[in-house]
């Protein structure tokens, strides 16, 4: 039987097609990643950039974790540096002919007590429970590898007398120069990778159905053709009464 010229498998097939362009509207929308098997190509190279995007900010932790690593380093030095001083300070004074045996045996033991004490510190210096110092350090970012040697042989030989104090103020501002390359270098390997990583998200999301904007509209003109074929088979249904009952009377 024909409606209006319109049969009503037609406009049952009408209505199915609008409720699947609505589903999927609804779909885009709600999904973090609009993206399926269907869509082919676009989600081989999606799943690739995220592959890229992925790794990057593992290497962005590692290369954070890295920088937290020789800050403490770097603090455990600074305090070393004032520990030398101080011993350099003692080394002077021990070398004063105006001092008897007592005095001089002081100042040893308070170089000597400097010493364990840095020795300590050096020990302590320790980063998710490894210890910073001692062995060469390699850091896998995201823009490769950055390698520092931490090995504080030369830091602790320390004479009773003190008198190389000098020598060890000297190696521990080159290692805390090395140290501060190496973050810049670290640093500046995250600004890089954060730039790249936005970069390959952005390009992911280009790939995607997820334009709001356009899922937003193509719901609305779904709902509007549902609508409207719901009024045209209701038109259709009470003009077919009217004339049945035109027929009847």
């Amino acid at each position: 039987m024909k409606l209006n010229n319109l049969s009503a498998t037609n406009m049952y097939n009408v209505a199915q097609n609008n409720n699947d362009q609505q589903e999927k509207a609804l779909k885009n929308i709600a999904v973090a990643r609009a993206l399926g098997g269907i869509d082919g190509s676009n989600l081989a190279i999606a799943d690739s950039l995220m592959l890229q995007s992925n790794t990057l900010e593992q290497g962005i932790a590692n290369a954070n974790d890295a920088i937290g690593m020789l800050q403490i380093a770097d603090s455990t030095l600074s305090n070393l540096s004032q520990s030398a001083n101080r011993i350099n300070e003692l080394s002077v004074s021990l070398n004063n002919a105006a001092l008897n045996d007592s005095q001089r045996s002081m100042i040893r033991g308070e170089i000597n007590a400097l010493s364990n004490s840095m020795s300590d510190s050096l020990s302590n210096a320790t980063f998710n429970g490894r210890n910073v110092f001692g062995s060469e350090l390699n850091f896998v970012t995201g823009n490769g590898m950055e390698s520092i040697n931490l090995n504080t042989n030369s830091l602790m030989t320390i004479d009773e007398d003190g008198s190389n104090a000098t020598d060890i103020i000297s190696n521990i501002n080159s290692l805390r120069t090395q140290i501060g390359s190496a973050q810049n270098g670290i640093a500046s390997g995250i600004n890089a990778s954060v730039a790249q990583s936005i970069a390959l998200k952005e390009s992911e999301s280009n790939l995607q159905n997820n334009d709001i904007a356009k899922n937003l509209n193509d719901l609305q003109n779904a709902n509007l053709s549902i609508n409207a074929a719901i009024l045209a088979q209701t038109h259709n249904i009470t003009s077919l009464q009217t004339q049945l009952d035109r027929l009847l009377s």
